[in-house]
């Protein structure tokens, strides 16, 4: 039999830790390259091995969000901080995506973002971030 008091025991809200834990992984495997010979790629995880910079915050408020997100289910507040930690990790990881795409060298073509090799890192972020979405929605409607 477990003695431990019943706010200690977790109870996730699956939305919420599925959805930041897809925004994490997608925030640190490959965006994109500049071109295919190119064997360095864009990703959260290799502004981590270079120094971090925003990357730490990314990362920390994600990590954050997890955690929280494990009692979501048991007390509102663990909800709110899950979504209010995905939210600003959301809105770093945009900005740090942005910058790196605006420090690439101009192209000739009016769609020469959708012509980089882009990896799973970008479409798993917006799953991710879309389910967290959709875990705080349905986290208020509890």
């Amino acid at each position: 039999m477990d003695d431990s008091p019943p706010w200690y025991r977790p109870v996730p809200d699956a939305l919420l830790l599925v959805g930041t834990t897809l925004a994490l992984f997608g925030y640190l495997i490959p965006w994109f390259r500049i071109s295919e010979r190119y064997l360095w790629s864009y990703s959260g995880g290799a502004y981590l091995r270079v120094g971090g910079g925003w990357t730490w915050w990314v990362v920390v408020l994600l990590v954050t969000a997890i955690g929280a997100s494990l009692w979501a289910r048991r007390a509102v507040g663990f909800a709110l901080l899950a979504t209010g930690a995905a939210v600003a990790g959301m809105f770093l990881a945009s900005a740090v995506v942005a910058v790196s795409l605006g420090a690439l060298p101009e192209r000739n073509s009016i769609n020469w973002v959708g012509e980089l090799p882009f990896g799973w890192g970008l479409p798993l972020m917006a799953i991710g971030f879309g389910t967290v979405a959709a875990g705080a929605l349905a986290a208020v409607r509890r």
